[in-house]
């Protein structure tokens, strides 16, 4: 109970904090998002252990971190059949076709009479 408690003072201080940092300082714009995200992640990881809330449920930031440092060559193999070979693919099709449609329309009027209504 006492992480629980923890947490909740520690997201007061810190939004506490970030409320006078935005308000005094020209580093705002850098550091208030900074402070937000690390502040969730404190909370977050003191609330998992504080609550004893199981794994699978929702893991910890900490638990999350190594499992991904772990398993980066499985996530990058994911990551470039996911990302390079089927969206970007796509998106180079896609646009290929649509500059190709376009490049017709604007020569051929019959096509832009019949094609642009839609």
């Amino acid at each position: 109970m006492t992480l629980v408690i923890l947490a909740l003072v520690l997201w007061a201080g810190l939004w506490l904090a970030n409320v006078w940092l935005v308000r005094h300082s020209t580093v705002a714009g850098f550091a208030s998002p900074l402070i937000f995200g690390v502040t969730i992640l404190i909370v977050w990881e003191l609330l998992v252990r504080g609550l004893e809330v199981p794994n699978v449920i929702l893991p910890s930031p900490t638990q999350v971190a190594v499992t991904f440092s772990e398993n980066t060559a499985t996530l990058w193999a994911d990551f470039v059949q996911t990302i390079l070979k089927g969206a970007l693919s796509g998106y180079v099709i896609g646009a290929g076709a649509a500059v190709v449609v376009a490049v017709l329309l604007d020569r051929f009027d019959f096509l832009r009479r019949g094609l642009l209504p839609v």
